[in-house]
């Protein structure tokens, strides 16, 4: 994938809370970031967004995050182009 879209999807998580994300290295001077990266990130950023979220009410929860922690994850996939991780 393309160091932009991976410095994109980075950023999409770091402002949704995610500390992997913050504190992750933005790439530069590559012209392509293996895709493991990208799911590598989604996966902590999930670990630690469910984790975040346990004591939310169900109701207020999507695949067992907050819905905004599930939207932020599913656009820094989306931005990335990884369908599953």
């Amino acid at each position: 994938m393309k160091p932009a879209a991976y410095n994109q999807a980075r950023s999409i998580l770091a402002n949704a809370g995610s500390q992997t994300a913050a504190k992750s290295h933005v790439i530069h001077g590559k012209d392509d970031v293996p895709v493991g990266y990208g799911t590598s990130l989604l996966a902590a950023a999930r670990d630690e967004f469910r984790a975040a979220d346990k004591k939310l009410p169900a109701k207020d929860k999507k695949s067992d995050m907050s819905i905004a922690h599930y939207n932020a994850i599913h656009s820094a996939a989306n931005t990335m182009g990884i369908t599953t991780w």
